[in-house]
């Protein structure tokens, strides 16, 4: 067994930009990653998508999470930078977010995604949050 090996959840989840006032699906992990995804994540509060969804006692709604920064604004000639202001990773990045993975070192666990996406288990998240796919990084 190897203790080394880490695996990690992406999701696609509608987000409130306040600031534009407009709606996004953007990435979403949920664990801290290692390696280098980690460069790329970051801690945000959610602003409510609606006031009709409040957080109660019957409803997960987390008003905090881990994002994906865009890697389009972030990157230049493979090293990160760190100055720069980056805006959260809209689902139309993923091509470019498998690409960098794959060339750092993840596996995307096409399996277990497909799997998870066809299985009849229906996640009761009320955030609308979708699987993009298992990743899986080893050290």
């Amino acid at each position: 067994m190897n203790y080394n090996t880490n695996t990690y959840t992406l999701f696609s989840r509608p987000y409130l930009d306040t600031y534009n006032q407009c709606y996004k699906n953007i990435v979403t992990i949920n664990l801290p990653p290692k390696g280098p995804l980690a460069d790329i994540v970051r801690r945000i509060r959610f602003a409510p998508l609606s006031t009709f969804k409040q957080p109660g006692p019957c409803s997960r709604i987390n008003d905090c999470g881990l994002v994906l920064t865009t890697l389009r604004h972030c990157f230049n000639n493979n090293s990160y930078n760190n100055s720069c202001n980056c805006d959260l990773m809209v689902v139309d990045e993923v091509p470019d977010l498998f690409s960098f993975l794959l060339s750092n070192g993840y596996k995307i666990d096409t399996s277990l995604t497909k799997m998870m996406n066809n299985s009849t288990i229906n996640f009761q998240t009320n955030n609308s949050d979708k699987i993009i796919a298992f990743i899986t990084y080893q050290n």
